[in-house]
């Protein structure tokens, strides 16, 4: 009966060990993604303003 409740906690322990990989994966990549957003938007204000300046004075 020990040997079960051990398989037991070890199964709940593995599914709940599984759940939180899924959740912080989905955090760090919308983290990601919010990173990668802002690098965009920083390159597209450095390339609207090297437009308007023109490129020889950027």
């Amino acid at each position: 009966m020990r040997s079960l409740g051990s398989a037991v906690i070890a199964i709940i322990v593995a599914v709940v060990a599984i759940w939180l990989f899924i959740k912080l994966l989905g955090v760090a990549l919308k983290l990601v993604a919010i990173l990668i957003g802002v690098g965009l938007a920083v390159a597209a204000y450095f390339f609207v303003e090297r437009l308007i300046r023109g490129a020889g004075r950027a």
